[in-house]
């Protein structure tokens, strides 16, 4: 997993500098945070599954509950 770079994503959402004081809240909380990580990971890991899949695999509703956990 290339944690600087989904660390990068993260802190564009929040719209700040991956040296701002908010992302570096976020990568020591990260280095600390098994559980934190974890679901980082796990939603990481989601999101590429659900790209390489075929969308005709993927159910209406399976698609329409993940866009609304992941507010895409």
């Amino acid at each position: 997993m290339d944690c600087k770079k989904k660390i990068e994503e993260i802190c564009d959402q929040l719209g700040e500098d991956l040296d701002s004081d908010k992302c570096n809240e976020i990568k020591k909380h990260l280095e600390d945070c098994p559980t934190c990580c974890a679901y980082v990971n796990t939603v990481k890991k989601t999101v590429e599954l659900y790209k390489i899949l075929p969308s005709e695999q993927v159910p209406g509703n399976v698609h329409k509950r993940l866009i609304k956990i992941l507010k895409l």
